[in-house]
């Protein structure tokens, strides 16, 4: 009987190690999960806390001692140039981090890659100029619209899907960036303005379609 017990199997010890072994053989994977941060989906974010302000810095091998605006990250159409040194304001990034939109002067807006974007430092929200589509509120503007089409619709929120307000502003209408509504945000592409010539006439405009000062 004695001899029986002794050979009897612990099953709580054999069931403790094998827990153990099975805990260590995650561990990497749990090191791993504490120092994976998952990404961020930059794409239209607006940074409105904070803000990035930063200077742009060429390659070295730019003999021109500037950097391109594109129309689009991934290496678009060039839209404007800018010596080193100009400050521009980060205003979005693209999905995997290479491309970031800024607004440099006169208001000019683009994407650059991101490595030529140097002393970088932040701005609280009370510091910066209150802006809708990344233009500053109160900004004077003119409508441009488009070849086929002079006269352009005014929305009541920011995108194409939107009720048209019952007036349109022809081409040449003075018109000023706005305060949006409260609950309505500032986005890239839309503008909230208002006619200098009839205040009453509000609404969301499609930024290509107007040209600020």
């Amino acid at each position: 009987m004695q001899n029986n017990i002794k050979q009897r199997p612990n099953y709580l010890k054999i069931l403790t190690i094998a827990s153990l072994s099975l805990l260590g053989s995650q561990m990497p994977n749990i090191a791993k999960a504490d120092q994976w941060n998952p990404a961020i989906n930059h794409t239209n974010e607006i940074l409105i806390a904070q803000q990035q302000v930063c200077q742009l810095q060429s390659s070295p091998a730019d003999n021109r001692q500037g950097v391109d605006f594109r129309d689009q990250p991934g290496g678009g159409k060039n839209i404007a140039f800018f010596n080193n040194g100009t400050s521009v304001t980060v205003i979005n990034r693209s999905n995997d981090g290479q491309w970031t939109q800024v607004t440099g002067p006169n208001n000019a807006q683009g994407w650059v890659y991101t490595p030529y974007l140097q002393n970088c430092n932040t701005r609280s929200a009370s510091q910066l100029p209150n802006m809708t589509g990344g233009i500053p509120i109160g900004t004077m503007c003119q409508v441009t619209g488009w070849p086929d089409s002079p006269n352009i619709p005014v929305q009541d929120f920011p995108n194409a899907r939107s009720n048209p307000m019952p007036y349109v502003f022809n081409k040449g209408t003075q018109i000023q960036v706005s305060q949006p509504p409260a609950g309505q945000q500032s986005q890239t592409k839309w503008v909230y303005v208002k006619s200098t010539a009839n205040p009453q006439q509000v609404g969301w405009v499609w930024k290509p379609y107007i040209q600020c000062n």
